[in-house]
């Protein structure tokens, strides 16, 4: 046990002692690389999906006949960022004290980028002052063939794919969709947390996506194994935690990955050694508080109308029937057309996102801390 860390992690991936569940996923994408067979992973935002990438990967840390690389490409803008994303990490994933690692960086500088070096972590960054959009689409091509063409399996996660709609290139389907069916040593792992956009790229027949990658969702992990994990891991750091508290964290949390983790990592952090139902009540309330002045500022980024809409999304928990009377009426929400374009409105700023992947699909506020400070407070 190291000293000074909190084994419930918030960001990034230590190894698997510290990772929950995801057999079933983590052996699909497993499986799916062995057969050579391109992934959309779809899961809605802090679930856990880019924690499961990292995962898959580290189990192949040691394989020298299969490299992955990640790359998340929520912050680029257009096609020029997302061309210098991709030979960025390219440039960092191969060491050029190795053969592979030599061909890969020198074939890369053949292609003349500006080379930069983060601030902060000193990495270098890649970048391409290139006039014409088909020029970036010809070094696109470029660095995928000079990579496919290595005598090695290529693992390409490519996160929050979901942002090539919004670039000003209309093309990038299309374009990608081209250069990638040419590849033989090359597959990828598509992942997304806009479910609406992510569909509409792949499952759309008439896009260039379609039928192209076998589908993967990313679902809640189950209550009963969250719940050993959590004991597991306050046992192995000598602190007791009640089965109760166990079962409010979850509950609180709606065992949704990134707010259950949240939740655990603060409470460990304040060192209690048996840890009891009020001391968790304690830190949730003390969570909820320090978001506050991020939660007011929401309400004034948005209509009443809308703010109205969401506290009651908020205090349904999971709203199955936004249009019934029932519904509007005990909220007095207006009508079923104000609720129409409440929700839509909602759903483009993602404070609210709709889970259609259950048998009766539902509406529920992003945000389970938010939720339950609206729930709490209002």
């Amino acid at each position: 046990m190291e000293k000074n860390f909190n084994p419930f992690l918030v960001s990034g991936y230590k190894n698997v002692k510290y990772f929950c569940d995801r057999e079933a996923e983590t052996a699909t994408l497993k499986a799916n690389i062995k057969n050579n067979i391109n992934t959309t992973l779809f899961a809605i935002r802090r679930i856990g999906k880019t924690g499961l990438i990292h995962h898959v990967f580290n189990s192949y840390a040691n394989n020298n006949k299969i490299v992955c690389i990640y790359v998340d490409i929520l912050s680029s803008n257009n096609l020029k960022d997302f061309t210098n994303q991709l030979a960025t990490v390219i440039y960092n994933r191969f060491p050029e004290n190795k053969s592979v690692g030599k061909k890969i960086i020198q074939g890369i500088r053949l292609l003349r980028p500006l080379i930069s070096y983060d601030s902060l972590s000193g990495a270098p960054e890649l970048s391409f002052e290139l006039g014409e959009a088909k020029q970036y689409e010809k070094t696109i091509q470029q660095l995928f063939t000079f990579l496919d063409a290595q005598n090695i399996k290529i693992v390409f996660a490519i996160d929050e794919f979901q942002q090539i709609l919004e670039y000003p290139e209309k093309n990038m389907e299309a374009l990608l969709r081209t250069h990638i069916q040419t590849l033989k040593n090359t597959h990828f792992i598509f992942c997304g947390s806009n479910q609406k956009m992510m569909h509409e790229i792949f499952n759309s027949a008439k896009r260039p996506f379609f039928a192209s990658c076998s589908n993967l969702h990313l679902g809640f992990i189950d209550t009963k194994l969250y719940a050993d994990f959590i004991q597991r891991i306050f046992t192995e750091y000598k602190l007791k935690i009640t089965p109760e508290s166990i079962d409010f964290i979850l509950n609180f949390t709606n065992c949704h990955t990134f707010y259950t983790q949240y939740l655990c990592h603060y409470l460990f952090a304040s060192n209690i050694k048996l840890i009891e139902l009020k001391d968790v009540q304690n830190c949730a309330i003390e969570i909820l508080k320090l978001s506050e002045t991020t939660y007011f500022q929401y309400r004034n980024l948005i209509t009443t109308a809308q703010w109205q809409l969401l506290q009651a999304i908020a205090k349904e928990n999971k709203l199955h029937q936004a249009h019934s009377k029932v519904f509007i009426n005990k909220y007095k929400l207006g009508t079923s057309s104000m609720v129409t374009r409440g929700i839509d409105s909602l759903l483009e700023k993602e404070l609210i996102y709709y889970n259609s992947l259950v048998e009766h699909p539902y509406y529920e506020v992003y945000d389970k801390f938010m939720m339950r400070w609206m729930q709490h407070k209002l």
